[in-house]
């Protein structure tokens, strides 16, 4: 029996923290169109009551979407009222399948999926913070079907930090799908002001502490001062959603006298036009899952400078030559970013090109998100045959027969 003959029909739930458009929703969106194109019936949970980009994207699917409130931490009474939400949601809903990502959902479904028809629940993976490792977590992590993490470095974490678990756990690295550009290189430059003959320089992350820009901030600042007089000065472009962190970077940005050369974009669709026409793609923060926008940053071909954390190692690779800053203290990551961007600023353009073929050497997914590339997701979300058992799981729940 193939996978569609398996898949076609059942109700899969995807459940996401929030539905404005991060790393982790961008993945599950790309897997949820495709489960969509093989006859399944696709819905999409947020457990944090704001919209965004999501929903543009879920209507553009024709996906349905719901939001399920559901927050962790917080007080016993507020984990036994969103509980019982959660259980009669899903009661509602009625999925056979239960893919959540982050920590919310993860520990949220973990707690509440066996009172519920599903038959598979998979914990999601994606990034290597905000898990405290205390018995809520531990229960629920324990409860669920199978682990799927996007590196490897989130197996060692999950195992430090909630322990062991008999489900199995696997790794799969994001798959990549660069849409069309909506706009050329010379279309965006024109729109934002920037000459021809500019260095680039972009940052793709929403506004969230774990992401560094003030770090970036700070650097560029020194850096600015390196450019020689009668020179064109680089543009800095933040692109991501304002959330948490957005103001106090963008007063900071103010104070520093950086608004003409650092521009806000706020959330960008047309990822696949900016990307081109950019010259450097950086990402610096304190914690990494493995990001979308390094593998993004490496198959339009950009150089990248980031902080060296397992998971932008675990995409770019040990090559000699990649400026990674150390996280740690700013004063020295400020010093080793600005030596990185001088690097990149400095080498000849026809260095673009360089990320498609790293992409394939350090493992990572960079074709569409097509047939080839789903296959191993796919192969996966059966879960080493979670969805084709005849017999019952350690969980005490069946199996998906086809």
């Amino acid at each position: 029996m193939n996978k569609t003959q398996i898949l076609a029909g059942k109700r899969i739930l995807f459940v996401f923290c929030a539905l404005e458009l991060g790393g982790a929703e961008r993945q599950g969106l790309h897997l949820a169109r495709y489960l969509k194109r093989l006859g399944c019936d696709v819905r999409v949970w947020s457990n944090h009551a704001e919209h965004g980009i999501v929903v543009d994207h879920c209507k553009d699917a024709g996906i349905p979407w719901a939001i399920r409130r559901f927050r962790w931490p917080c007080r016993k009474s507020s984990l036994v009222r969103d509980g019982l939400r959660m259980v009669l949601a899903l009661n509602q809903e009625k999925p056979d399948v239960i893919l959540s990502y982050t920590n919310w959902p993860n520990v949220g479904c973990g707690l509440t999926w066996r009172l519920s028809p599903a038959k598979v629940c998979i914990w999601g993976q994606r990034n290597t913070w905000q898990l405290r490792g205390d018995a809520v977590e531990r229960f629920a992590y324990r409860r669920v079907s199978a682990v799927l993490c996007n590196g490897e470095h989130m197996v060692d974490y999950l195992r430090h930090t909630l322990g062991e678990t008999t489900a199995p756990v696997a790794v799969i690295h994001n798959g990549l799908e660069l849409a069309s550009c909506s706009k050329t290189r010379d279309e965006w430059r024109a729109e934002l002001g920037i000459a021809e003959d500019a260095t680039v320089v972009t940052m793709v992350a929403n506004f969230r502490p774990q992401k560094d820009h003030p770090t970036l901030l700070h650097a560029w600042r020194n850096l600015l001062i390196t450019i020689p007089e009668g020179r064109t000065r680089p543009r800095l472009l933040m692109a991501g959603a304002p959330q948490q962190s957005y103001e106090d970077v963008y007063q900071l940005a103010r104070n520093l006298g950086q608004l003409d050369t650092v521009n806000f974009l706020g959330q960008v669709r047309d990822v696949s036009g900016l990307l081109a026409s950019s010259d450097i793609g950086v990402l610096i923060s304190t914690h990494e899952g493995l990001s979308n926008s390094v593998i993004e940053y490496m198959a339009t071909g950009l150089p990248v400078v980031a902080t060296d954390l397992p998971g932008t190692r675990e995409a770019l690779g040990d090559d000699p030559e990649q400026p990674f800053c150390k996280p740690g203290r700013r004063s020295a990551k400020i010093t080793v970013f600005n030596k990185g961007l001088m690097v990149s600023i400095i080498i000849p353009r026809n260095r673009r090109g360089m990320g498609t073929p790293r992409c394939r050497h350090n493992g990572i997914n960079d074709k569409p998100w097509d047939d080839d590339t789903i296959r191993v997701t796919a192969n996966n979300l059966r879960c080493y045959n979670l969805f084709n058992r005849d017999d019952h799981m350690s969980t005490g729940k069946a199996g998906l027969t086809g």
